[in-house]
């Protein structure tokens, strides 16, 4: 039977007046025939129609062929166009791939003039194929394995364009039909396939469908959180002391936008460590250092921003030594080669900066990334000497913000962070993940259930964020309050270790709605036991120690972690045993291991398949009770010292640096 599929034709796309518009079939193969009055009816088939064969078998028929009505003694479809295409179908059926049956897309041209056109328009010329067509095929010759050389063969691509389509093969289903739709262009799609959570990709792509997504919208999401190598941290650390130091890069997809740094806090914790030099230089001169991710200008706090330096009220004396001044910051700067030449450079601003204080003196200074110099300063002065006069104005110079906050952090940090010793050898990223995963939501059963524990991570959290000096963030705590619940993608919770936390929170969400009481009133009606279990089981949802790759250790939240783990005697197995979800992402040689550490020793299980296998590890460990000891966080570091980054290494040498501008910074120096 032949099926018509009927098509609602845009205007750009109706035909001429007069002009046959064809109608879109699908023919069974054995209904398919060669017209004789096609131009290479008589042509033998070629030696790559084993190749156009593979394709067609992996991603379809991407060009219709056009077909006539078969006549006496024909069959009843004569492709006028499609020579090839009908071969390769032929090789399939006689390989018994295909069945007779098998569906082909035909274009069906019923008049004679219409016919006519289709034997010199389609022979002459190449039909256009739609791009989302193209990238639907690659993805499906990319899952058989077909080299991107094979594919760009195949479709009559270069082989770069195939590399760089390719990765738009991965895309959700909704972006491809909104690209097929005009609803966004090749540029967006690609924005697209730089958003690798497929959930955002399909709410973005539906925005799209509906006509709702703006371009710039696509571009900030796309370009969110983006650290490349154009940062301006990386002039003062340079690649190769970041890829030195373990930090990874990354290429962009299409080879359109810079290199992208995917260990960002690397590159930030080498920047510090690059500048200590510099911050210590200054913090002999009496400042207070901080540090900072870009230029600001709001002064920290208790500091104030500096004057505008007018010369023309200074004093010949004090005009000449400004002038000196800035004299030595324009000679270091000429041949700036190194930290020690930025802190003179620093030093020289810093003088230039004090003689246009008057009474006041310098009191800060603010470190950040610089493109030119790779690390610039800003000054701030501490308060001018009250006077009775002055009172007034100094409150009317707080109350217009000169004091506001900043978010600057301090050049140094209050608290001290062992190093984990952790095992990664033949550890998948994946299995890593898993885990950390599982660990995480163990460590969150036994927290809900110690609420005195809970208090206390509570207020160790709240007392970094606070009343200490040092950054504070998710990366570095494993308590990750302000407030987020633990989740993993789609992973579902565990029904034995999460999943009941969130129901414990599920009940109390329904208490509260039917109270019709505000949050804080409702908490309030409850006993001081139900706050405390409250309090825990909040604490505890959001715990998160998971660990996405084996290089991405977090040393400061694992020994957090390790001391929560004590204060609550945590033992994971007292409800969960390894299941199915969690064995199935190891392999066989380590689902081995897992049985030895449980002393197992049946050697049926070295026959056992790998979906066996991880059965049959389910029901030893639950008859035994038994977690692995990976899972546990009581296995913590010991506190030892810190690993220093390593900033050594030869400073270029002074190209062109005189006499004179030695001797200058000899002087600065003293």
């Amino acid at each position: 039977m032949t099926d018509t599929v009927t098509t609602a034709p845009s205007a750009a796309s109706m035909p001429l007046e007069g002009a046959e518009r064809p109608t879109q079939i699908v023919v069974p193969l054995c209904d398919l025939g060669i017209a004789p009055e096609n131009i290479r009816a008589k042509e033998p088939a070629d030696p790559d129609i084993p190749q156009l064969a593979e394709t067609i078998a992996v991603a379809d028929i991407l060009v219709p062929l056009c077909v006539r009505p078969g006549r006496k003694g024909e069959m009843p479809f004569m492709a006028l166009d499609g020579r090839r295409r009908k071969f390769g179908l032929d090789l399939l059926l006689e390989q018994g791939r295909i069945g007779a049956s098998h569906a082909v897309r035909c274009d069906l041209f019923t008049t004679k003039a219409g016919q006519a056109a289709a034997l010199v328009l389609t022979n002459a010329e190449r039909c256009p194929v739609h791009i989302a067509d193209v990238i639907v095929a690659i993805g499906k010759m990319g899952k058989t394995k077909m080299s991107p050389a094979a594919i760009a063969k195949a479709l009559g691509y270069d082989e770069l364009e195939i590399r760089r389509l390719s990765a738009l093969a991965g895309l959700n289903a909704k972006a491809i039909k909104a690209l097929k739709l005009g609803k966004i262009n090749l540029r967006q799609a690609k924005q697209l396939a730089r958003i690798g959570d497929q959930k955002e990709q399909a709410d973005l792509a539906q925005a799209a469908l509906d006509g709702y997504l703006q371009d710039y919208q696509l571009s900030n999401r796309a370009l969110r959180n983006r650290t490349d190598v154009n940062d301006l941290q990386v002039a003062l650390v340079g690649l190769d002391r970041y890829v030195a130091a373990g930090g990874r890069v990354e290429s962009d997809l299409f080879g359109e936008l810079p290199d992208v740094l995917l260990d960002p806090e690397k590159l930030t914790e080498l920047w510090d460590a690059r500048a200590q030099s510099v911050v210590e230089g200054l913090e002999a001169s009496g400042l207070s250092v901080f540090l900072a991710g870009e230029k600001g200008f709001r002064a920290p706090d208790g500091f104030f921003n500096l004057p505008f330096v007018y010369q023309g009220d200074m004093s010949e004396e004090a005009r000449i030594a400004y002038r000196a001044a800035q004299e030595r910051v324009g000679a270091a700067f000429a041949a700036l080669k190194g930290v020690d030449l930025i802190l003179a450079i620093q030093k020289a601003r810093m003088d230039t900066a004090q003689l246009g204080l008057g009474r006041a003196t310098l009191g800060a200074v603010i470190l950040y990334p610089d493109a030119e110099a790779g690390l610039a300063a800003t000054f701030f002065a501490n308060p001018e000497p009250a006077t009775e006069a002055g009172d007034e104005e100094a409150e009317d110079k707080a109350d217009a913000g000169y004091a506001s906050t900043a978010s600057y952090r301090r050049s140094y940090n209050d608290v001290e962070v062992p190093n984990a010793d952790v095992e990664v050898e033949g550890c998948s990223h994946v299995l890593h993940e898993t885990q950390t995963d599982v660990a995480t939501r163990g460590l969150i059963r036994d927290l809900a259930d110690n609420p005195g524990a809970a208090l206390t991570a509570l207020l160790a959290q709240l007392f970094k964020h606070l009343a200490l000096h040092g950054g504070v963030s998710a990366e570095t705590s494993a308590v990750t309050i302000s407030a987020t619940r633990y989740s993993r993608a789609q992973t579902p919770a565990i029904p034995a270790l999460d999943g009941e936390v969130r129901a414990r929170l599920d009940a109390r969400r329904e208490a509260y709605i039917a109270s019709g009481l505000r949050p804080i009133p409702w908490v309030e009606t409850l006993a001081h036991g139900e706050k405390m279990a409250l309090l825990a089981e909040l604490v505890a949802i959001s715990l998160n120690i998971r660990e996405m790759r084996t290089t991405s250790i977090r040393h400061s939240a694992r020994a957090e972690a390790a001391e929560i783990a004590e204060l609550c005697g945590a033992d994971i197995a007292a409800y969960w045993t390894p299941d199915t979800d969690y064995l199935k992402v190891h392999g066989k040689k380590q689902l081995m291991g897992l049985l030895g550490e449980m002393e197992v020793d049946d050697p049926r299980a070295k026959t056992l398949k790998k979906d066996d296998l991880v059965t049959f590890t389910v029901e030893a460990a639950a008859e035994r009770g038994w977690a692995p000891a990976v899972l546990s966080w009581l296995a913590g570091p010991q506190l030892v010292e810190p690993e220093t980054v390593e900033v050594t290494g030869p400073e270029p040498e002074l190209d062109g640096a005189s006499a004179a501008l030695e001797e200058t910074q000899e002087k600065i120096a003293a």
